[in-house]
């Protein structure tokens, strides 16, 4: 623009200027080599403005060139960045509709013009798993993490998929990597909680509960039942390691609440009449039967294999006598007599749980001890009686 208005201002000067060098025009000699030109000089003026014109034309027209291939260039940049846009979010909703194999296509196609390749290489890394690419989608998730090498997507994407194909210690590895980085991440505490469950890792999962709270990952409810899985898994970890003594010494180790926690202590007697130590359990079982005489504690009062029974003969006795109306202790009594052979009383408490509670389980143990007492006859309407209550259509 400045160049053109500089041409119009040599023009207007010559027009100015021209009737005054009318008749003194001057007189230009130029010579080189052999060749010599002669002009005036407002002639010599004319070319040189001429000469300066052209090179302006010229200069013009390579300008318009070279800003018209760089144009084109951007247009089919642009048309490259539009059809990627289109391709990226096609592709996402095919994820979503677990069409993997276009999916994967599409997004990896379009990853190299995408505003955000490191969203196309995570959801097409989604897409191979769907497939069942596993090598596939580990280099989709390598081409993630090199657009970010410090990106927590890429991690979580990568456990997610991980823990998806039940690659539980591998996840565990990853999350522990970006854990120290982010460690109150409910994601990450989520997903750590996955990968414990699977691999029974009850002391890790023990340790991350309170975080899991902290962080509202869990209810106070879901911690609850989370530590009681968690103990009774790890009880069950010791009784197979290092049997009854190991299970002892841990459960001396708890703390007066697990002590008196109904279900642990469940877990715990079960755990040591597996492993054949019933007479150290039975203490156990008697003090927190007497706190809390639930049913699923006193059912296992008679699973107990003990050298003498009287002792348990007795406390069920006791409890018994406030309470004659549980039908779970009824039942308890009789099976322990029936053990300890005193068929009449044990007839008798296990006609009474039936009364109270009519229970499959408890007619078959009448019936055997109808048996015993040799009244066969009874014995015979008491199975007709259970078959009644198992199945009342076929009755």
């Amino acid at each position: 623009m400045i160049k053109l208005l500089l041409l119009v201002i040599a023009l207007i000067a010559g027009i100015i200027v021209s009737p005054d060098l009318a008749g003194h025009q001057g007189y230009v000699l130029i010579s080189f080599a052999n060749q010599t030109i002669e002009m005036s000089l407002t002639t010599l003026i004319i070319v040189a403005i001429a000469i300066v014109a052209i090179f302006f034309v010229l200069e013009f027209i390579l300008r318009r060139l070279f800003s018209f291939g760089s144009s084109t260039r951007g247009w089919f940049s642009g048309r490259q960045v539009r059809n990627a846009r289109r391709n990226t979010a096609e592709g996402l909703l095919k994820v979503a509709e677990g069409d993997w194999k276009i999916a994967e296509k599409m997004l990896f196609k379009s990853a190299k013009y995408s505003d955000a390749p490191i969203l196309n290489y995570l959801a097409a890394a989604e897409a191979a798993q769907g497939l069942g690419k596993t090598q596939q989608r580990d280099q989709y998730l390598q081409l993630a993490a090199e657009q970010d090498t410090e990106s927590l997507a890429v991690a979580l994407t990568r456990a997610k998929l991980q823990i998806r194909q039940q690659q539980f210690e591998q996840a565990l590895a990853t999350l522990q990597d970006v854990q120290p980085t982010s460690p109150h991440n409910p994601m990450i505490l989520s997903l750590l909680k996955q990968c414990y469950l699977q691999l029974e890792d009850w002391k890790a999962l023990q340790v991350l509960l309170p975080q899991l709270t902290k962080a509202d990952v869990i209810t106070a409810a879901e911690a609850t039942q989370l530590h009681l899985q968690a103990q009774c898994g790890q009880l069950h970890h010791l009784s197979q390691q290092n049997g009854s003594d190991g299970l002892m010494g841990y459960w001396n180790s708890l703390n007066r609440k697990d002590k008196h926690n109904p279900a642990l202590v469940a877990c715990f007697v079960k755990e040591m009449i597996v492993r054949h130590a019933d007479s150290d359990a039975f203490p156990i079982l008697r003090d927190t039967v007497k706190k809390n005489p639930e049913p699923a504690l006193i059912s296992l009062m008679p699973q107990l294999t003990l050298p003498d029974r009287h002792p348990a003969i007795v406390s069920l006795q006791d409890l018994l006598a406030n309470n004659g109306n549980n039908p779970a202790l009824q039942s308890a009594l009789g099976q322990m007599l029936m053990a300890d052979q005193q068929w009449q009383p044990a007839k008798e408490h296990l006609e009474k749980a039936i009364a109270l509670r009519p229970d499959v389980t408890d007619y078959a143990h009448l019936v055997a001890t109808l048996e015993q007492l040799g009244d066969t006859q009874a014995a015979a309407e008491v199975s007709r009686q259970a078959l009644q209550l198992a199945k009342p259509d076929q009755a």
